[in-house]
């Protein structure tokens, strides 16, 4: 198939809330789909959006439905579709984006000039087995089947940048949608390719993102400058995964490239890193960061930020940033610093989750440090450590000037913003009006150096995750083992109480090694 595909990426959120009934109370109608991931040019779901869906029910000899065009509006995908009249019968379903009439995809070809977008270039799939006819909307996870490259450029070459490449990829690929997997596709791989694929400019004079094919194939980034100097420089063989996003961090000189290496997570699964062909520079580029009205774009990634009745601007989403040289962890036992959330039933993590939850950090990794000792654990009050210039990881003066209570009496703030003395601390509902949700992401739980780490994950009302943390930079107390080595330090922690007495937020203490979520504030 040679059609169009416009790219989609997914924020997910927690599982339980379109579980199907063993006996449905009410005989299903129309079949519906609830998306819950977002677009890779990260914006939600438009009205007019359409998908192709495919039902296969257990035991038929044909497909219930194929390639059903189903169109969003009123936040799911609905068509002309109905369930099928027995209830009991299982179905699986399976889901592309963007839909074509042409049938079912079984191939896809490159798009080479994603310079007005990558929005025409990405191709996403979902699988769900097992479904009963249902009332509710079918949720469904949509996975990238492409890869992404991010760009990210510092310019000292004296000329503009007129244009980005990505030189070496693949023309096709054969897609399995049953499968959710990528296959062979013959015959057209020998075909001449028209060029370089021309990266889309999402931040401008600084980042480029282009959409390709997963492969083990060299690569080379050429650059075009506005005095019709052409820079190419050839990238370290690795092989691209589906679904994966690579980082490209390039310095432009008078007559040459440096590449230097550096890993990222965005939208989609972070999978490491690509240098220049021979080794990575050891020069660091910066971060790049670039603020506006109600948010700013850290590093490739867009976080909302809202002004809260305390006076201060808080981030509104959790951080996902990776710096530079580190990698993100799914493991609770390993002391990585930095981990993929868990807010599932099942207690593992899930990189998936990272978009709409964010990433958990230890303490010495959220203030911007190798180690915390005895010595520097009082040092990092109001610490800019991983957060954007000009912004900070909260202070427990912070905490309290919106939530006021605090486990340690000598912070209670009485006048925090959003205080509520009958149920000392804040409600997360008055928080969530002002624009300031919680993002439940679950933590990763060490209460000691000598403790092992495990993922902490409770549930209220079908959310997972309810047991989680935002970090703080003041130290409340540090503790030391019989020999006077350290044995925990404890920072101030904003914690949820979300259970059937309590639905609100108040300032704590928790362990340096947890790995917790991060919102930073402002600077004033």
């Amino acid at each position: 198939m040679k059609n169009s595909f416009r790219t989609l990426a997914l924020a997910l959120l927690a599982i339980a809330a379109c579980q199907q009934k063993e006996t449905p109370e009410l005989l299903p109608g129309k079949l519906t789909v609830e998306p819950i991931i977002t677009k890779a040019t990260e914006v939600n779901f438009e009205d007019g959006d359409r998908i192709g869906l495919t039902v296969i029910a257990d035991g038929s000899a044909e497909y219930y439905a194929d390639n059903e065009c189903l169109v969003f509006a009123d936040e799911v995908f609905s068509g002309d579709l109905e369930w099928y009249a027995d209830i009991y019968t299982k179905s699986d379903l399976h889901a592309y984006y963007p839909y074509t009439s042409a049938g079912v995809p079984d191939s896809y070809f490159t798009f080479y000039d994603q310079t007005a977008g990558i929005g025409e270039a990405d191709f996403m799939a979902a699988s769900k087995k097992g479904v009963l006819p249902t009332v509710n909307s079918v949720a469904m996870v949509f996975k990238h089947m492409m890869t992404k490259l991010v760009v990210n450029v510092e310019n000292q070459s004296g000329a503009e940048i007129v244009s980005i490449g990505i030189d070496g990829t693949p023309m096709a690929t054969g897609v399995d949608l049953v499968n959710m997997a990528l296959t062979d596709f013959e015959g057209v791989l020998t075909e001449a390719l028209p060029g370089p694929v021309m990266a889309y400019e999402a931040v401008a004079g600084k980042t480029w993102q282009a959409i390709v094919i997963p492969h083990s194939e060299a690569m080379s980034i050429v650059i075009t400058l506005s005095d019709k100097t052409v820079l190419t420089q050839p990238l370290a063989a690795m092989t691209l995964k589906s679904g994966g996003q690579y980082t490209i961090n390039a310095r432009v000189l008078p007559g040459k490239v440096v590449v230097s290496a550096s890993g990222e997570i965005q939208n989609w699964t972070d999978e490491g890193e690509i240098g220049f062909e021979g080794g990575s520079s050891s020069e660091e580029l910066p971060v790049d960061f670039e603020e506006f009205d109600g948010y700013f774009v850290y590093d490739g990634v867009r976080y909302n930020t809202v002004t809260l009745a305390d006076g201060n601007t808080w981030m509104a989403q959790n951080l996902r940033f990776i710096p530079r040289g580190r990698t993100v962890s799914t493991d609770p036992a390993e002391d990585a610093g930095i981990w993929y959330p868990a807010a599932n039933e099942s207690k593992t993590s899930d990189p998936a989750l990272a978009e709409s939850l964010g990433l958990l950090y230890d303490a010495a990794t959220a203030f911007g440090v190798t180690e915390i000792t005895l010595e520097n654990a009082s040092t990092f009050d109001g610490v800019q450590g991983i957060c954007p210039e000009g912004w900070h990881i909260p202070t427990v003066q912070d905490f309290t000037g919106l939530v006021g209570h605090c486990l340690n009496s000598a912070y209670v703030n009485t006048d925090g913003a959003y205080y509520d003395p009958a149920i000392k601390g804040a409600s997360l509902a008055a928080l969530a009006e002002a624009g300031w949700a919680w993002q439940f992401a679950s933590m990763r739980n060490k209460a000691n150096t000598s403790a092992t780490g495990s993922f902490t994950v409770t549930s209220y009302n079908d959310i997972f995750g309810v047991m989680s943390y935002i970090i703080g930079s003041t130290m409340h107390q540090t503790t030391t083992n019989t020999d006077g080595s350290l044995k925990n330090v404890q920072y101030y922690y904003l914690m949820p109480t979300y259970n059937a007495s309590n639905e609100k937020v108040a300032a704590a203490y928790g362990g340096f090694l947890s790995g917790s979520s991060v919102r930073c504030v402002k600077n004033k």
